[in-house]
């Protein structure tokens, strides 16, 4: 999910992951029928095994909670409802956007921590600092009280609900807004559970600039590009995202296998031996674009029908001896994956493909999205 930083010089666009389990609220609704209509759809779906009047109380809950949220112009809204250690267990994620006290952001996450000592003198209120550019945060640890009122509390009285809460804000970079992230739940046996969830979902915060999407979309339109000889005159290039070494060695060493099996049976096409950081289709299409899959290429050309296909066969049977799964195979293409190991945390994907038209064997190896095994602890609860 992404969301522009409005009214800024450079736009930001920002993006996190949450996991699949997690069930947000029609934030984007306005029409009232229509928002009443998903709401108890909400209800049905994540209380199925309930009765018809739990789930018209939740959904009576969830239209004012959600209605409160729009008004307040929130960013994001998700809950959830897991078992934990045979116990039901439920938590929420919010998400908002506030003015940063101050302009640069260390001197935001300064002031920041100072106004949440002031306002929460019994909470733990940390400074942090995030994996994305080294940003600096600041965490609150702590406690809230929701009220809920008489007329849609079950013993018809108004009653007042304390949940654990952990709040992180981060200043956005030239921005003047800070953002955020709230995690909140009654479960208190279930509170490691889900703060370790809460600290996956903001390893995957992301974000850029109108400038910087345009970059990364001109190197995957580059990185997709079979070889072409290079221009007279070279234009510029966007600069390429950094390369993780563990990853580098990963893809390295499995493209490795691939040579060591087939051997050097022709050239190596000028130009197509490329290895990049690319955000992967799932987080792409998510609107997150920092690199968190390494990807390396190259291609061997001027092979005869039958040696691609000996090629094949002598790559399938290296790899798969070598510990790899084979996950598809056919006549002008074998696909295989490496399990995490220690030795590649985040596995890979391995694709070889016999171009015959082209007399060309093509090797493509890429590791898995960095962001999506963060937040795989969590997946597990799901």
């Amino acid at each position: 999910m992404t969301h522009p930083a409005t009214d800024s010089p450079r736009e930001l666009h920002v993006g996190w992951l949450m996991p699949s389990f997690f069930h947000p609220l029609p934030l984007d609704i306005t029409e009232p029928d229509e928002l009443a209509d998903r709401i108890v759809e909400l209800a049905t779906t994540v209380l199925a095994d309930r009765g018809s009047d739990e789930q018209h109380f939740f959904a009576q809950m969830m239209l004012r909670q959600t209605a409160q949220l729009i008004e307040a112009e929130a960013e994001y809204a998700g809950m959830c409802f897991v078992e934990h250690e045979d116990e039901p267990t439920m938590a929420t994620v919010l998400v908002n956007r506030v003015p940063s006290p101050e302009e640069s952001v260390e001197e935001a996450a300064t002031a920041i921590k100072s106004l949440l000592q002031r306002r929460y003198p019994l909470d733990d209120v940390q400074s942090g600092t995030l994996a994305l550019d080294n940003t600096p945060a600041v965490i609150r640890t702590g406690t809230l009280e929701v009220s809920v009122p008489a007329e849609l509390s079950p013993d018809g009285k108004a009653q007042i609900l304390r949940q654990g809460v952990i709040q992180t804000y981060v200043p956005l970079p030239g921005q003047g807004e800070t953002m955020v992230f709230e995690l909140n739940t009654p479960s208190p046996n279930a509170w490691e559970m889900y703060t370790e969830m809460f600290d996956a979902v903001l390893g995957t915060l992301d974000w850029a600039t109108d400038e910087e999407l345009a970059e990364q979309r001109e190197l995957e339109r580059i990185a997709a590009l079979p070889a072409q000889p290079e221009p007279a005159v070279s234009t510029a290039r966007p600069e390429a995202a950094p390369l993780d070494q563990a990853s580098v060695t990963t893809v390295r060493h499995h493209s490795s296998l691939i040579l060591g099996a087939v051997g050097m049976r022709g050239p190596m096409a000028e130009g197509t031996d490329q290895l990049v950081a690319v955000a992967c289709d799932t987080c792409h299409s998510k609107g997150l674009t920092s690199g968190c899959t390494v990807r390396h290429h190259w291609e061997m050309t001027r092979l005869a029908p039958d040696v691609l296909q000996e090629m094949l066969v002598a790559a399938r049977s290296r790899l798969t001896r070598a510990g790899l799964k084979e996950d598809s195979a056919a006549d002008s293409q074998v696909v295989l994956s490496a399990p995490n190991v220690s030795a590649a945390p985040r596995g890979c994907s391995v694709t070889l493909t016999a171009d015959s038209g082209r007399s060309t064997l093509i090797d493509h190896v890429a590791t898995g999205c960095s962001r999506r095994s963060a937040t795989g602890v969590a997946d597990d609860f799901g």
